[in-house]
């Protein structure tokens, strides 16, 4: 757990620096929806670290996230496109699309022995083609639709607003869950005994290829999760919805301590980079210097992919660093 404790450290360094130079970061409006921004990422992140901990990679996260969406809005909108059936009806069909993506892909790469980078590649531009072609390149707006009331209810509301919307609660959840899954259980075990060494694996008796099959559906299901609640927050859906958006995940899982290398990572950890990633987000918005003369300098919003991109870089490189310094103790050990 060193590495989670390091990266909390650093959250509450960068947390207490945006909260010195802007006062407003611990506000209850911009923490509440701080917290839904960090429940709505954990949620496909989550899903994108069990096939990062089993040695993969899942490049159609953000395609995923966008396609479910895209469906919800083409069944149940009201207006804008949609067909205006029940939600009922929408969310299950949505979620069994993300589900059978997962599915294929995981066939693809477990099945067929393609390299995830270019499986997940293709299932990434074929999605996203889907939602293109569904959405006609325009926008399916929810109009006032009460699925938007997914985002602003939930449990213990004071006044008009809640300290538990539901995208927090089924965040929460889905941590829960994946803690188990992942730490607790056996399912758990072969998957970081698969990221360790597949063929190790494999000879001990593991199903090697019904786990990977299964880490990508993990990560095609929950990602088509956290489709639905973006498709809530948002308030419309277009084939744009979801770009780039496993890249952020990647980032924060391996800003959590998962290894690109497979067989290491927790889920507490993953929670935390989505954290860091996150307030990153937020305080791009938000930091401000007083210059002399009374003037404020701001970040220029446009520098997000720039230092999401050196966040990435310094993330890797330290995990480099880290399976370099062991390898020396290891050899150092023997001799």
């Amino acid at each position: 757990m060193r590495r989670e404790f390091g990266i909390s450290i650093a959250l509450a360094l960068l947390a207490g620096m945006l909260a010195a130079v802007n006062p407003d970061f611990y506000s209850a409006a911009n923490l509440l929806n701080l917290t839904r921004q960090i429940a709505m990422l954990g949620i496909f992140a989550i899903g994108a670290s069990f096939v990062i901990v089993g040695g993969g990679i899942d490049l159609s996260v953000g395609s995923v996230i966008g396609i479910t969406g895209v469906i919800v809005a083409a069944i149940s909108a009201p207006v804008g496109g949609g067909l205006g059936q029940p939600l009922w009806v929408s969310i299950p069909i949505a979620l069994g699309v993300a589900v059978l993506a997962g599915l294929m892909q995981g066939i693809l790469i477990a099945g067929l022995g393609i390299q995830p980078f270019i499986a997940t590649l293709g299932g990434m531009l074929v999605l996203r083609g889907i939602s293109q072609t569904i959405c006609r390149g325009g926008t399916i707006s929810f109009g006032a639709s009460s699925f938007r009331d997914l985002i602003d209810h939930g449990l213990f509301r004071i006044g008009n607003s809640c300290l538990l919307p539901y995208p927090i609660l089924i965040f929460l959840l889905v941590a829960g869950s994946a803690v188990y899954a992942l730490h607790l259980s056996v399912f758990g075990r072969q998957v970081y005994a698969i990221g360790g060494n597949r063929e190790a694996s494999a000879y001990s008796g593991i199903d090697v290829r019904r786990i990977e099959v299964l880490t990508y559906v993990i990560s095609s299901g929950l990602a088509g999760l956290a489709g639905v609640v973006y498709a809530a927050y948002i308030g419309q859906m277009s084939h744009v919805v979801g770009t780039s958006y496993e890249l952020i995940a990647i980032a924060a899982v391996v800003l959590g301590g998962c290894s690109l290398r497979g067989g290491e990572g927790t889920i507490p950890g993953v929670v935390i980079g989505c954290a860091v990633m996150k307030v990153i987000e937020n305080g791009i918005n938000l930091f401000k210097l007083t210059l002399p003369g009374g003037k404020e300098w701001r970040l220029d919003t446009n520098w997000q992919y720039i230092i999401v991109g050196v966040v990435i870089l310094s993330a890797v490189i330290l995990d480099q660093a880290v399976h370099w310094m062991r390898n020396r103790r290891a050899k150092s050990g023997m001799s």
